[in-house]
């Protein structure tokens, strides 16, 4: 009689998934963070939204459906949920080996900033320790800031327009935030020190195989060196 429990032992305790998913059968997470990636119309739009959907085109596959949800909500499930992709997501040292990773969707620019009338002088890190920084909770900027001697400086918030409010009262000297989130509001607020440089990814859940990973980043490096890709960066950033 054939002995069949090794082989559903093994099978049952598998490091290695019976079915891996491909590109168009992940479930695709972004949040509302203009111009990248935004709620028009009821349609989802931006900059990542259409350089997705040309990743898609070079695949010679339909665009997948893009889910918006908060920042903390999508980051929860890209780290809890198999077969999960969030973007636009910035790379870093903290985050770089939790996920896998296809880049660049762009640039990414964190910093301090001071309301327009501000005198503050910060040329170091260390010169910002006496100042009470706000940060949105589970951002980029927020893991970094939470690995140095600032952490115990931070007001950690839920949205971009609270840290916005409390600079404007003047109830922090300081909001840390990616550069972008700023676009928009120049008038206001100004740039104090720069924090660090790295890049918007797509962020897939390790459950991806690297099979499939590379499909999509040999795809968007295609994309990238497209008329296509520069038409695109120069409808949303030039």
């Amino acid at each position: 009689m054939l002995n069949i429990k090794p082989f559903v032992f093994a099978m049952l305790f598998s490091s290695t998934p019976l079915y891996a998913h491909t590109l168009e059968e992940l479930r695709y997470y972004s949040e509302e963070y203009f111009p990248y990636n935004f709620t028009e119309q009821e349609q989802v739009s931006g900059f990542s939204i259409e350089l997705l959907t040309l990743v898609f085109k070079q695949l010679g596959s339909p665009m997948p459906k893009v889910e918006m949800v908060p920042w903390a909500r999508g980051y929860s499930i890209l780290q809890q949920q198999s077969y999960t992709v969030l973007f636009s997501t910035i790379k870093t040292h903290q985050r770089k080996d939790y996920f896998k990773w296809a880049c660049p969707i762009n640039s990414a620019k964190g910093q301090f900033y001071g309301l327009s009338d501000s005198k503050l002088k910060i040329s170091q890190l260390s010169d910002a320790a006496s100042y009470k920084i706000a940060v949105i909770k589970g951002q980029a900027i927020d893991g970094y800031l939470s690995n140095t001697e600032l952490k115990d400086n931070l007001h950690r918030l839920k949205t971009v327009e609270q840290a916005f409010k409390l600079l404007a009262l003047r109830r922090v000297d300081l909001i840390a935030l990616a550069e972008q989130s700023v676009v928009g509001h120049e008038s206001s607020f100004k740039p104090i020190f720069r924090l660090f440089e790295h890049q918007y990814c797509f962020a897939f859940n390790r459950s991806i195989s690297q099979l499939e990973l590379q499909r999509f980043q040999q795809a968007l490096a295609q994309v990238r060196e497209s008329a296509e890709f520069a038409a695109l960066f120069k409808k949303y950033f030039e």
